[in-house]
């Protein structure tokens, strides 16, 4: 009987969590899940389960990886690797409509502006 480990994932999280899974011996299944895509109908998200008779040894990847999954990352400068970048506050126009859908940052010790 097959059980679910993880669901809600994107493509490369299911992937990874896929190819972790299969190191420690474990066979999974990814389906699609959540609400459907345009113009094709799959779902947007994706899921994954394991056997039953599986979940003892996938316990521990399952662990590491939603804790990895669920912990936020920090923010580095791209080009200097500065940690926690300042949010731009007033950005030009048209870098607001360049960048429209992200928040742009600034480094305050080389001064790069970048997406995030």
């Amino acid at each position: 009987m097959l059980l679910l480990a993880a669901q809600y994932l994107t493509y490369a999280e299911a992937v990874t969590l896929y190819q972790q899974l299969q190191a420690v011996g474990v066979d999974a299944l990814v389906k699609s899940c959540g609400p459907p895509t345009f113009p094709f109908g799959e779902g947007m998200y994706y899921q994954l389960l394991i056997e039953e008779t599986d979940t003892t040894s996938a316990q521990a990847v399952l662990e590491a990886f939603e804790q990895q999954r669920t912990t936020p990352t920090i923010l580095h400068c791209p080009r200097c690797g500065a940690p926690e970048p300042a949010p731009v506050s007033r950005p030009a126009w048209w870098k607001r409509l360049f960048y429209a859908g992200t928040t742009l940052h600034k480094c305050p010790g080389c001064g790069k502006e970048f997406p995030r």
